[in-house]
């Protein structure tokens, strides 16, 4: 074998030896030391595609620095990454299929603090071919009393999670299903062309769905029924129309269905999910269509919220 091609086969195998499952665990975990930990059953990062599978996998950050404390598991997860957006200054995963994945979350930072370390919107995304039969339970002890939601039953396929704007993933996926606390069922998905789409909303409370429970107005008492249609007006702008109707706790009490039509800039929803999903309710609460005392109540709730999240 000619010595040109025997030095760029040592060159490839050293490589890959570099990049292979157990290397990249150990570098890892002696890189974190007690920040995180990291395993996996896998080959590792496979040449030339760059193309990575694994079964197994688990990370756990202990949190041991008063930092947020994570554990995510998963049976099985696919992906390749990007080699020529790497050139371009972007991690980009495409076709990332995840099973049986679970992950425990306990916020102790508060979500402003967090805005600065979020990378720019575009730089890190995972376009998502399929995730099934997945979870997360999420506790935020930054709230008092502390918060505490359970997202079950997590399907997507063909869905965009965008590192810089997680928000972004409830409209930008063929189709998405899960379930939300006690009983709610959000189910989101796209047309064909991927530039109109749905989300539907029910069987929760607004304040249970946002952490906004602290807060004693009987609105975020009320089971929340949301209807939209949202048109993609290009890569930054995204238009919205639906209905909302309120249901009271009892039987008693009457529904209120308001109708609502806004616009937004994605630019502006560069932050955490928790705190993008709050400023986008308040949003559609401060857009909604009502005459009378009904708008001035509403609209003068949500600016107080507003204020009270010190987003202006």
């Amino acid at each position: 074998m000619p010595f040109p091609i025997l030095l760029l086969l040592f060159g490839y195998l050293g490589l890959q030896f570099l990049l292979s499952g157990p290397f990249i665990q150990l570098l890892v975990n002696i890189i974190s030391f007690r920040l995180f930990k990291f395993r996996w059953l896998t080959p590792g990062i496979i040449l030339p595609g760059l193309w990575v599978w694994a079964r197994h996998f688990t990370v756990f950050f202990p949190g041991e620095l008063g930092t947020d404390i994570v554990h995510a598991k998963g049976s099985f997860v696919h992906f390749r990454i990007s080699f020529s957006n790497l050139f371009k200054g972007k991690l980009i995963f495409r076709g990332v299929n995840v099973r049986s994945f679970h992950m425990d979350y306990t916020n102790r930072v508060e979500s402003r603090k967090k805005i600065e370390y979020l990378p720019k919107r575009g730089r890190i995304q995972f376009k998502l071919e399929k995730v099934s039969h997945s979870s997360i339970d999420i506790e935020d002890k930054t709230l008092t009393p502390v918060f505490n939601i359970q997202i079950r039953d997590i399907k997507i396929e063909n869905g965009v999670l965008d590192a810089g704007s997680p928000l972004e993933i409830l409209f930008r996926s063929r189709m998405g299903s899960c379930r939300l606390g006690r009983e709610g069922l959000l189910r989101t998905g796209t047309l064909k062309g991927g530039d109109r789409g749905y989300l539907t909303l029910s069987g929760i409370t607004w304040g249970e769905l946002a952490g906004l429970e602290i807060i004693p107005l009987p609105l975020f008492k009320k089971q929340v029924h949301l209807t939209l249609e949202f048109r993609h007006i290009d890569e930054h702008h995204t238009d919205f129309e639906g209905t909302l109707l309120h249901t009271g706790l009892g039987e008693e009490e009457e529904s209120e269905t308001y109708p609502f039509r806004f616009g937004v800039d994605w630019n502006d929803f560069n932050l955490p999910f928790d705190l993008a999903l709050r400023k986008l309710i308040m949003e559609l609460f401060l857009q909604t269509k009502l005459e009378g005392l009904m708008a001035r109540t509403l609209q003068t709730i949500a600016k107080g919220i507003r204020l009270f999240l010190g987003k202006d």
